[in-house]
């Protein structure tokens, strides 16, 4: 989509479908925010001072709630019209089509990379455990999408979890469930949709407060596996509640009606006071047995409880769907998040790769004192860069491509 973006809202092509430019900029704090949580015990090495975000980024992986989320709203926004009108099988396979289009080949990509890194790494070190990371039944089961269906432990890119998920959510929306929530939308007052995306904040936020601490809302209490039936529960809840949210604002984004109230400001304040007061008052400190809960004394735990932020995430990503004016809104419609925004799935997947790089030189070297501080700026500013050029060489043409293969006969 292009965007440009003065305004909240523009007209795409094709015609009647929205751009809403700060949905766009807040995946690349998303994407972001993942990546601080994957990073924090270096960018703590090199810069002291972050000690204080700590609990802000051990909880990063809340990033992939937010993506599930509005990767429901925004299909909502984008298919439901289209697939509903004179809905046949064919609006389905292209539906399909045009997800597996945009998520399969980037994550096929770069789980070749991964392979590439594993037998560099064995190369290197002569470890067989990275020759042994190289997995083929496990990499059939990623390249099906299917690997985080049922519990086992994240292999080759461990983020591509999160992409398995979603296909999962997308087979829901595209066999019939778009149906469904489009007689929904008819039949349902709107007090009725606020009540049903209510209910559906509960399976997450009642398991996630039986859940060990740094479990990142996904593995087993005392095991690296996969919950059973965890990824289930969390992309399916969130994704639906992303489409019924649509749903309810729909007419109000069509008439372009803007809130003078700063809510998206509002409600971002209020995640990150609740995320600190969370970790400050943790109900039950419930860490695994065994793993270390400070990192040059600074806690690294995250409580699973910070699900509590659950329906803020809801409301932050509606209120910037219609309060254009808001400070936040506006920052996230500028140039460099929309930017950012577009490569971010890019950077979701490939930084775990620059940010092995960056150990590996750290080690290599043997840097200390400020050349910490050098190589994480470095490494940050090339994560950004290589998504940005996967997005740009890989992500971005086979996008287009698939869209040019689908006869138009199964136009989404």
């Amino acid at each position: 989509m292009t965007a440009a973006v003065s305004t909240p809202l523009a007209a795409t092509t094709p015609p009647g479908r929205l751009f809403i430019a700060p949905l766009t900029g807040i995946r690349a704090l998303a994407a972001f925010w993942v990546f601080l949580r994957h990073y924090r015990t270096e960018l703590i090495d090199a810069f002291p001072g972050m000690h204080l975000l700590a609990p802000l980024m051990n909880v990063g992986y809340l990033g992939v709630d937010l993506f599930f989320i509005l990767s429901g709203f925004i299909l909502t926004v984008t298919h439901l019209d289209t697939m509903t009108t004179r809905y046949d099988w064919r609006k389905s396979v292209g539906f399909l089509w045009l997800r597996l289009g945009r998520v399969w080949p980037l994550t096929a990509f770069v789980l070749m990379l991964f392979g590439t890194y594993f037998i560099v790494m064995f190369w290197i070190t002569g470890d067989p455990v990275w020759a042994a990371e190289v997995d083929v039944p496990r990499l059939v089961e990623h390249l099906f999408l299917v690997h985080a269906w049922y519990p086992h432990e994240l292999d080759w890119n461990g983020l591509d979890w999160s992409i398995s998920a979603e296909w999962m959510a997308y087979l829901t929306f595209g066999l019939g469930g778009v149906l469904v929530l489009a007689r929904y939308a008819k039949v349902v007052s709107p007090r009725g949709m606020l009540i049903t995306m209510a209910l559906l904040t509960l399976p997450m936020i009642i398991v996630g407060f039986s859940m060990q601490d740094d479990t990142i809302l996904l593995f087993s209490n005392d095991s690296w596996d996969i919950m059973g039936g965890m990824v289930a529960v969390r992309v399916l809840t969130e994704f639906w509640i992303g489409a019924i949210l649509a749903v309810f604002l729909k007419d109000r984004m069509r008439r372009g009606i803007q809130s003078r109230v700063p809510l998206p400001t509002i409600t971002a304040v209020a995640i990150v006071v609740v995320i600190y007061l969370v970790t400050a008052f943790d109900p039950r400190r419930f860490p695994r047995a065994g793993q270390p809960e400070f990192y040059n004394g600074v806690d690294q735990i995250a409580p699973t409880e910070s699900i509590i932020v659950l329906p803020l995430l809801v409301l932050l990503i509606g209120t910037l769907a219609v309060c254009g004016r808001d400070p936040l809104a506006r920052l996230l419609s500028t140039r460099p998040f929309l930017v950012g925004g577009r490569v971010s799935y890019a950077l979701y997947l490939s930084h775990p790769l620059v940010i092995g790089a960056g150990l590996l030189v750290t080690q290599r070297t043997g840097a200390a004192g400020g050349w910490l501080a050098v190589i994480a700026i470095l490494v940050m500013a090339a994560s950004w860069v290589f998504a940005w050029v996967l997005w740009r060489l890989v992500e971005e043409p086979a996008r287009k491509t698939a869209r040019r293969m689908m006869p138009a006969r199964f136009s989404a």
